[in-house]
């Protein structure tokens, strides 16, 4: 009993800190020697309280990303994958919270910012590559290149370096 109660409390100071998922505690928990058992029994603990709440996290860490370090779909799929190991809780939270739409609008303005920034040209395949390193999809991608606004930015940015 000793030892679950040791167990809790490492547990409760690994998330105060901020917010964790299932999967971040039980690996500190393993990682600080406890068995599988002993950690299940915590998660179970942590979650009865409201400490533990995989879904919550996810939602709390795409409104973060799409704020202050936008991506693609893709990309945050796969960083949350690390975190969290339920794979229908991904894409039902990147389903709800991230639309296509917002997808686009971040697309939209991260090819903006690229086109904006630097002396060079930059071609349209520079720029499909850029956004497909930033995580966008192949459709995304397209959709952004068929603006025109951005056409006629690449266009200009290939006559000035021409002079």
């Amino acid at each position: 009993m000793e030892q679950l109660e040791q167990a809790k409390q490492e547990a409760l100071r690994y998330v105060t800190v901020r917010m964790r998922t299932r999967q971040e505690v039980m690996q500190q928990l393993c990682k600080k020697g406890y068995g599988a058992d002993m950690a299940d029994a915590v998660i179970g603990f942590l979650e009865e309280y409201h400490y533990l709440d995989d879904e919550a996290y996810c939602r709390s860490w795409i409104h973060d990303r799409m704020a202050f370090h936008p991506c693609g779909r893709q990309k945050m799929a796969f960083e949350l994958a690390k975190k969290i190991a339920d794979q229908q809780l991904i894409s039902q939270c990147l389903e709800q919270y991230f639309t296509r739409e917002a997808e686009l609008e971040l697309a939209q303005a991260a090819a903006v910012k690229k086109l904006q920034s630097g002396r060079q040209a930059v071609t349209t395949e520079q720029l499909s590559r850029f956004l497909y390193s930033r995580g966008y999809s192949g459709s995304i991608i397209r959709a952004v290149l068929q603006q025109e606004a951005i056409q006629e930015m690449i266009d200009q940015r290939q006559c000035n370096n021409n002079f």
